[in-house]
Formats: structure tokens, C-alpha cells, sequence
């Protein structure tokens, strides 16, 4: 379970490797995240063209549209990602990412489908990890940015290395619909994280001793 925000630092040498209060809630979003993203980026064109049978060049576009919406999205969301918002983005987004993989579930029934999927993952899924970088960023106390951000991209790759082989179990023997409920179940973990840690950090902040870490970096001087 992710450290309170408000616990006592570690040992400047632990403090590099290991990730708390705030990132750590992030580095374990970023470890679902991550699971369904990269199963998506692997699987999406391969399931346009052998299950839908959209053909290479059409199930090709479907990661070209995504990944062009995602851009668009991680810029977008990351301008909105203001102190006070930000902290609610990150379950917003998963709840969107959500919503996507459930409309590729759909896609096996009404291919149309598929390139609404593909849109929706590109605005959600694909910038919510855009929107937790922000959050690093913004909280970090001084010298401490680039530590804290490598501790949640490494949640967010380590996500990357466990979601396509557990998706790839159900692929292998066809079962897609159920590779997109596990996705979807991914991103459903995920934003339970997120929420929960956008609520015990607005608890934290209200509460007397300000023990949250709230939009400002505190020294550590």
C-alpha cells in the first residue's frame, strides 16, 4: 500500500529507489495504466485484421489514428491539469480509457466501432499518463523531479511488461472480447487508485495539520 504523503523521509539513498507518498499512489495507477495501454498498442491492429477484417493497411491506421488523437490529447489535458484539477484528472482519464475498451468489446459485434474506440483511447487512456507526469512535476520538492518521475514512468513500463503476455493468453485462442474486458478491467483498477488518492490528498489538505502535499513542493532544507 502506497506510504502517507505525510510520513517522514527516508535515507537520502532509499529516497532515489523507492517511491512514497504521492508517487507511489502514482507509480501504482501507472502500473495499470500501463498494462492496458500497451496491450492496446499491441493488439489493436492485429485484432482490426484478423478479427474484423479491416485488411493490414485500414488495422494499421487504427494505431496511426490513435496515437495522433493521443498527442493532440496529452497536450490538451496537460494544459487543463491545473493545481486543484489535477489531482482528478488521472481517474477521469481511466474512467474514459475504460469506456474505450468496452467499445472494442463492442467492435466484435459492429466493426464501426473499433476506429470510436481508437479515438476514445487516444483522448483517455493515452494522455492520462501525460496528466500524471504534470502531477509529478508540480508536487516535487526541490532536486527531487527527475527521481520522482522516473519512479512512475518506471510503474507505467513495468505496466508495459505484464499487460500484452496476459492479453496475449486470451489472443492466442481468439478470445479478443475477453482481451478487452481484461483491458478494461486494467483501467478500472487504475482509476480506483487514482480516486482514492485524489480523496485522502483533498482530506489531507483540509485537515489542520496540512499534512497533504497539496500544489507546492515542501523543502526538505
Amino acid at each position: 500500500m502506497p506510504a502517507p504523503d505525510g510520513a517522514a523521509a527516508p535515507a537520502p539513498g532509499r529516497a532515489a529507489s523507492v517511491p512514497r507518498g504521492h508517487v507511489a499512489w502514482l507509480s501504482a495507477f501507472s502500473l495499470f495504466l500501463g498494462a492496458g495501454v500497451a496491450s492496446v498498442n499491441t493488439y489493436l491492429s492485429l485484432f482490426g485484421d484478423r478479427e474484423l477484417g479491416l485488411g493490414p493497411t485500414a488495422a494499421a491506421a487504427l494505431v496511426a489514428v490513435l496515437g495522433a488523437v493521443g498527442v493532440a490529447g496529452r497536450v490538451g489535458w496537460s494544459k487543463a491539469a491545473r493545481p486543484g484539477r489535477a489531482e482528478w484528472l488521472p481517474a477521469l482519464l481511466a474512467a474514459g480509457a475504460v469506456g474505450s475498451a468496452l467499445l472494442l468489446v463492442a467492435s466484435a459485434h459492429a466493426a464501426w466501432l473499433v476506429w470510436a474506440a481508437a479515438v476514445a483511447f487516444g483522448v483517455f487512456a493515452v494522455s492520462a499518463n501525460a496528466v500524471s507526469m504534470v502531477l509529478v512535476v508540480q508536487r516535487a520538492s526541490p532536486g527531487r523531479a527527475g527521481a520522482d518521475s522516473s519512479l512512475v514512468a518506471a510503474g507505467f513500463f513495468a505496466g508495459f511488461a505484464v499487460g500484452p503476455p496476459l492479453f496475449g493468453l486470451l489472443a492466442q485462442s481468439g478470445r479478443y472480447p475477453a482481451g478487452w474486458l481484461l483491458v478494461a478491467a486494467e483501467f478500472t483498477v487504475a482509476g480506483a487508485v487514482a480516486y482514492a488518492w485524489a480523496l485522502r490528498d483533498r482530506r489531507a489538505a483540509g485537515s489542520p495539520t496540512g499534512s497533504g502535499t497539496g500544489s507546492r513542493p515542501v523543502s526538505s532544507a
